[in-house]
């Protein structure tokens, strides 16, 4: 409830609606009132949906943060914004089944315009992760001196093995050594080529999951 102090004509002190006046210094001053939080807002399913999506999703970026620097460095130059949120923004959109499970086969760890691995294939023996390619440098923009990208990914335990600068494109194969501890695990598998200069690279190639 408001008071009003001189009459119809002056101020009033108190609360009144939306607004509340009070006296300062001899001055009428009146303001309004910040609009209240609505509480216990309902939560639609799409909601929900969109959340556990964007959760997972950043679960599944977080170990590989430096890989995906690299990896999302071109295509985070031309959107102005950061490596990660690029990678987020494309695989929420692009590696989730209908099920709002990741599918693990589309998701990119490299985005750009360089040619990609050619015929890759994927060995493994006690050494490690053998990749092999066909050197596909005469292909336009590809260049001998190419470096290979390599990440394998055990995602039940977040354990991460990954090569930045691997081998020439020209060399055709390469090797990735992983941790003999915790086995057997899973790991997801990629590659990817990335420009002598650093300022081309290709889409990654899913090479499948394998049991190591």
């Amino acid at each position: 409830m408001a008071i009003i102090s001189e009459g119809i004509n002056g101020g009033f002190t108190g609360k009144a609606g939306s607004v509340v006046g009070y006296n300062r210094m001899g001055k009428w001053i009146i303001r309004g009132l910040p609009r209240a939080k609505k509480k216990n807002r309902r939560v639609s399913a799409g909601q929900q949906a969109s959340r556990s999506v964007f959760t997972k999703m950043q679960y599944f970026l977080s170990p590989i943060v430096p890989f995906i620097r690299v990896g999302f460095n071109m295509e985070s130059r031309s959107r102005q914004i950061t490596a990660h949120n690029a990678a987020k923004s494309y695989n929420m959109l692009n590696a989730f089944t209908p099920e709002g499970e990741i599918d693990y086969s589309k998701v990119l760890v490299s985005f750009g315009k360089l040619p990609g691995a050619l015929a890759a294939t994927l060995e493994t023996d006690d050494a490690g992760l053998h990749f092999s390619w066909n050197d596909n440098s005469k292909e336009k923009d590809a260049s001998s001196d190419d470096q290979v990208m390599l990440l394998a990914y055990n995602v039940a335990k977040k354990g991460t093995y990954w090569m930045l600068s691997g081998a020439r494109r020209k060399v055709g194969k390469e090797t990735l050594k992983v941790g003999k501890s915790d086995k057997p695990k899973v790991l997801h598998t990629y590659i990817a080529f990335i420009s002598d200069d650093r300022q081309r690279i290709s889409m990654s190639t899913y090479l499948g999951e394998i049991v190591y």
